[in-house]
């Protein structure tokens, strides 16, 4: 980590993440920032694609160093780093809670939550998506950052009107032991009309969580549907993706009778997509509507979290209540986190410690947004409600406004 003349003064002034800072440094020691731009890319669930892409808006536009804007320039590949990465000169930028380095995010097309993790570990992402939580085993480098706050909401379609449903009725919808409407609704007229659950590919975090709910596998049953058409063509059966009802709406050989379907998707996307949710309507479960309110508390059944997931390596608490991010060394079992100044201190494993830290600090740490006026928290905040998420409720956080999973 350099050391920058200039900005000694204003470290003594500035509010800063917590940490262990050194002297004139632009940060506290140990940082992800080393002046260079760096390209991340994050990958994995589709229910929470949507909300990293805006996320990504307000990190890659967020203030930062001053930079070189000159090509060519000499010696070479100088462009876009920061004015004074080699030490040549002071940069004149001062403010440093937002993203100094300009480094910038991308989200890829998603894969499910699952595949995203795995490609995380494996290398092949710098960071993943994910709508489920740490699995049991397999995943043990890597910490699951809480961003915000989702529901799974039970849906039906066409003409069927939304009631309450129990939880033991759900389980026997999709173990096939409840057959027919009547036996949900106490409606004589029903009793014909067959219960038609739909499955969702096993990749999805929101079939995981949904899974974990009911205590088996959904897709398993005899009666359980899948889908003949992606939304826009025929296609061979297959379980759908998440949270998008077109496929659903539009098959007419696997599903009978629409009014009849039965299904499960995001709450975040419900509210947020109506293109996606297309007929589906919400029912209540066990009694309890579900809402922002009911999200939050936990009342409503069926809530969880939505992840950031890294690797343990590029970003780990530096303490507990802590919003500060450090890199950390891993040993023992079960892990040890030693904050350590030789990791994480630049390239692509900075660069994912300084977004996370983006993502999880607390308002008085971040800066203004140069676009709306608003501080970078607020930005951020928008996103959420854009997109029909909820923040990590405060009762809840552990890390700034996260809470952290670490994976055993």
């Amino acid at each position: 980590m350099r050391i920058k003349s200039l900005v000694a003064g204003a470290l003594a002034a500035a509010t800063l993440i917590t940490g262990a800072g050194t002297a004139g440094a632009l940060a506290p020691e140990p940082s992800g920032y080393d002046d260079l731009p760096d390209q991340l890319v994050t990958g994995g669930s589709d229910t929470t694609y949507r909300i990293n892409q805006e996320l990504d808006v307000v990190y890659n536009q967020a203030k930062g160093c001053e930079t070189i804007n000159g090509f060519p320039t000499t010696p070479a590949g100088n462009t876009r780093k920061c004015v004074g990465f080699d030490g040549s000169a002071t940069n004149p930028q001062t403010d440093i809670k937002g993203n100094w380095d300009h480094d910038f995010n991308a989200q890829a097309f998603p894969t499910g939550s699952s595949t995203g993790v795995k490609q995380l570990l494996a290398g092949e992402l710098d960071m993943a998506r994910s709508s489920r939580g740490p699995n049991s085993s397999g995943e043990s480098t890597a910490n699951f950052w809480a961003i915000g706050k989702d529901g799974l909401s039970v849906v039906t379609y066409g003409t069927r009107s939304a009631g309450n449903i129990t939880l033991a009725q759900i389980q026997g919808i999709y173990n096939c032991s409840i057959t027919t409407w009547d036996q949900i609704t106490g409606n004589p007229a029903d009793a014909g009309q067959v219960i038609e659950p739909v499955g969702m590919n096993s990749a999805s975090g929101t079939y995981a969580t949904f899974r974990g709910f009911i205590g088996f596998d959904p897709n398993a049953g005899a009666c359980v549907r899948k889908v003949d058409t992606d939304g826009a063509g025929a296609a061979a059966p297959f379980f759908p993706f998440e949270n998008d009802s077109k496929p659903v709406e539009a098959s007419t050989t696997t599903i009978n009778n629409i009014n009849n379907a039965f299904w499960w998707m995001s709450w975040a996307s419900f509210r947020a997509f109506p293109y996606l949710r297309g007929s589906a309507q919400q029912w209540s479960v066990n009694g309890v509507s579900i809402s922002a309110t009911t999200v939050s508390n936990n009342t409503y059944p069926f809530t969880r979290f939505i992840f950031h997931v890294t690797k343990k390596v590029d970003a780990t608490p530096s303490a507990a209540g802590s919003d500060d991010v450090w890199g950390a060394t891993v040993s023992g079992s079960p892990a040890v986190y030693t904050p350590d100044a030789t990791v994480a201190s630049g390239g692509k494993a900075g660069a994912v410690r300084e977004y996370t830290e983006f993502l999880c600090k607390n308002s008085a740490n971040h800066t203004t947004n140069d676009y709306t006026g608003n501080t970078n928290f607020v930005e951020l905040g928008n996103r959420y409600t854009l997109t029909g998420f909820i923040r990590v409720p405060a009762a809840e956080r552990s890390n700034g406004v996260c809470k952290i999973f670490p994976a055993p």
